[in-house]
């Protein structure tokens, strides 16, 4: 996976921890290489878990298979990674919605009943997921922390629904409408570099999210849409290899511009102007 929002450098951090780096709060050498048995074996014991559900943090990447008891005994760690599971029960979504930070991103589908349950989780990442129902984007949207990279469209209903959630990303979307745009710009923090191409509207209804806006999809904004754009915090377009004088002048009033290094120079020409 390749993620680029700010708030995701906290999860690689987590993940590395969690790969047995020592320190990271995780526990002691002896579930590190627990930890990493279970990994390679793809497995876990009720005995496993039942040592494991002390940690704060707990990768297991690996684990292919688990019981509803397992999940019950680890839904008291803090912060849970099991991309590796396909699918869970009813029974097991209901434990998870105890956990605080869960990726599930080996999930390709779940039922409106799994969502519901999910919802209570703060941040969630089911990135494995092609589709949604409407329904189920309106329990989703509950979550603090929603990411939903594999979805390539989304309906204007599932947009409205998603509206407030802080953190979104959305980075598998290659086009939204103009009231997508609208339903989207409310979050902290939203990542839509799947975008090629934003329209004028669009560029506007972006500009009022608060914090983080990812964009690096884009090869080209017109002057108008980064005279729109500048309004944001924090914005991404390294997938734009020129831009005007004009442009430049614009993005510059951004606060973190990330943005290719062919770029770069112009909008320095105006930081210190």
């Amino acid at each position: 996976m390749t993620y680029e929002r700010p708030k995701i450098v906290i999860a690689v951090i987590v993940m590395v921890c969690l790969s047995g780096v020592a320190g990271c709060g995780t526990g002691n050498s002896e579930e590190l290489q627990l930890i990493q048995q279970i990994n390679i074996s793809g497995t876990i014991t009720n005995s496993q878990a039942e040592r494991l559900s002390k940690v704060k943090f707990l990768e297991l990447e690996s684990l292919t298979t688990i019981t509803d008891e397992q999940v019950e005994i680890l839904s008291n760690v803090r912060e849970l990674w099991l991309s590796g599971l396909t699918s869970i029960t009813d029974a097991q979504a209901e434990s998870l919605s105890k956990v605080e930070i869960l990726s599930l991103e080996g999930l390709t589908s779940i039922s409106d009943l799994q969502a519901q349950k999910l919802s209570k989780v703060k941040t969630l990442w089911l990135n494995g997921l092609t589709s949604i129902t409407d329904e189920q984007a309106e329990s989703l949207g509950k979550a603090k922390g929603l990411y939903l990279d594999g979805l390539t469209s989304i309906t204007d209903a599932q947009a409205e629904s998603l509206t407030t959630v802080q953190f979104l990303g959305l980075d598998g979307l290659t086009s939204i409408t103009d009231k997508q745009a609208e339903s989207l710009n409310n979050s902290d923090e939203l990542s839509l570099s799947g975008l090629t191409s934003i329209t004028d509207e669009q560029a506007e209804s972006l500009s009022e999210v608060k914090g983080f806006l990812g964009l690096s999809g884009l090869t080209s904004i017109t002057d108008e849409q980064a005279e729109s754009l500048s309004k944001v915090d924090m914005l991404y377009l390294k997938g734009i290899s020129s831009i005007t004088d004009a442009q430049a002048e614009s993005l510059n009033k951004v606060r973190s511009l990330v943005i290719s290094q062919a770029c770069q120079p112009l909008i320095d020409k105006y930081k210190n102007q």
